[in-house]
């Protein structure tokens, strides 16, 4: 009897044992506390990009360019009118033109961007915006991209054409800003040999270049960058442009053996007054 006694209370203690056992073990892995994450440093605070209704600037684009951010607008169709009108002109349906004004402050650069954004709609068409205002080029700044190498260094020679071109949302259409030049150097770059060079690249390249220049009516630059484009359009501001300067930007356009393919009034708001319908 003792015998068994004694094994049944050494059975209990080897229970005991493995109890006490069991509850030293870790936990299984799947259980297991995880460790401490290691402490990471604080990223560094990136600028802020505006929401994208902001009302000041839309995808990275100024909200003036009505072609990219309000597609389905009035203006955005007469954009279109415009095109087709420009098209129907050419039987390949291929141009370069000069977008020029009499006077700075008509909308020229605006309606530059804007034409090529609808001339981009055209998905098997490839177009080119040069920014040839070395004096105040803003196509760069309306497209909220940088104003690198452009213009200027092709005609100083220091970059080629494939360095300077800028993509753009949209996959058939590039910009070449204008870069930065000297006032008293303008009127050399302008002469040199490489202007005509680098349009006719262009019009090699691409199936539509316009030409954003200064006003006519203030500087010579539009002539001289006109006589290798041939052919501009110019644009008139409605209740702004005087008659007289209208008629000036077009005997200097005359002169430089530059024609006029068109007219384009920005700004209205009321019918088109009489004097300008001899210009349409």
């Amino acid at each position: 009897m003792g015998n068994v006694s004694d094994a049944m209370k050494k059975h209990q203690a080897e229970q005991a044992a493995k109890a006490a056992s069991e509850r030293s073990e870790p936990a299984p892995a799947a259980a297991a506390a995880q460790p401490e994450p290691t402490p990471q440093p604080e990223p560094t605070p990136q600028p802020q990009r505006p929401h994208r209704h902001s009302p000041v600037i839309l995808n990275g684009y100024s909200p003036k360019l009505v072609a990219h951010h309000q597609r389905g607008s009035r203006l955005a169709e007469e954009y279109r009118e415009l095109r087709t009108s420009l098209l129907a002109q050419y039987k390949d349906e291929r141009f370069c033109l000069l977008v020029t004004s009499a006077d700075r402050g008509e909308g020229k650069t605006l309606t530059c961007l804007n034409l090529a954004i609808v001339l981009a709609e055209r998905r098997e068409f490839r177009t080119a915006i040069v920014d040839c205002d070395l004096r105040k080029g803003n196509v760069a700044s309306l497209l909220q991209s940088e104003n690198g190498p452009g213009m200027a260094d092709l005609l100083r020679g220091t970059a080629a054409l494939d360095d300077v071109l800028q993509p753009t949302s949209y996959p058939n259409l590039v910009v070449v800003p204008s870069g930065q030049a000297e006032t008293e150097e303008i009127g050399e770059l302008l002469g040199k040999q490489e202007l005509e060079e680098i349009v006719g690249q262009l019009r090699r390249d691409f199936d539509h270049v316009l030409l954003d220049t200064p006003p006519l009516n203030e500087v010579s630059d539009a002539r001289v960058i006109g006589r290798t484009a041939r052919e501009a359009l110019v644009v008139v501001r409605m209740y702004k442009t005087h008659r007289e300067s209208v008629d000036e930007a077009l005997r200097l356009l005359h002169s430089a053996n530059v024609k006029p393919v068109g007219l384009v009034l920005t700004h209205q708001r009321y019918p088109i007054p009489s004097y300008l319908y001899r210009y349409s």
